[in-house]
C-alpha cells in the first residue's frame, strides 16, 4: 500500500468523525439548530454519508484514484466509475433513483456500485449494465406512475 494512500485512508475516517457519533460535533450542532434529537440527527447523518464510507478503500484498493503510477485514460475510467459507483451506493441506502426502489433493485444497484468500485474493466462493464437495467425500469415506472 503506498504511503499516501495510507494517509489518506486514515485522514478520511478522521473527517467523518464530525458527522458519525458518539463524537459527531457537526451533527450534534446541527440537531442543536433545528430542536431534534442529537442520536437520531447522527444516525441519520451517517445513513445518509453511507457511501463516503467506502471511498478510503478505493484509495487502496485502487491507487489510480489518486493518480498514483496510472496513465490519464486509466485515471479518467477509474474516476468516473468511482463517482458513479458511490452515487449507486447512495441510490441504494436511500432506496431511490429515478422512482422509490424495491428490495431487490437496491440489492442490484448496490452489487452494481460494488462492481464498478473495483479496478477491472469487465466488473464495470457488468455494473454499467445493471445500472442501465435498473434506470431503464426505473424510467418506464416513472412514466406509468406519471
Amino acid at each position: 500500500i503506498p504511503a499516501l494512500a495510507a494517509h489518506l485512508f486514515v485522514f478520511y475516517f478522521a473527517m467523518f468523525a464530525n458527522i458519525t457519533p458518539p463524537v459527531a460535533l457537526a451533527s450534534f450542532a446541527a440537531a442543536g439548530i433545528s430542536g431534534g434529537d442529537p442520536m437520531k440527527t447522527g444516525l441519520q447523518s451517517v445513513r445518509l454519508s453511507l457511501a463516503g464510507f467506502i471511498v478510503p478503500y478505493i484509495f487502496v484498493y485502487n491507487t489510480a484514484l489518486l493518480l498514483l503510477d496510472t496513465t490519464p485514460l486509466v485515471a479518467l475510467r477509474v474516476t468516473i466509475t468511482a463517482i458513479i459507483g458511490v452515487s449507486m451506493i447512495g441510490m441504494a441506502t436511500e432506496g431511490f433513483a429515478l422512482t422509490g426502489m424495491k428490495w431487490i433493485e437496491r440489492i442490484l444497484v448496490f452489487v452494481g456500485a460494488l462492481l464498478l468500485i473495483t479496478a477491472d474493466p469487465i466488473q464495470d462493464a457488468v455494473g454499467f449494465v445493471i445500472l442501465i437495467v435498473i434506470l431503464f425500469f426505473q424510467f418506464r415506472k416513472k412514466r406509468r406512475t406519471a
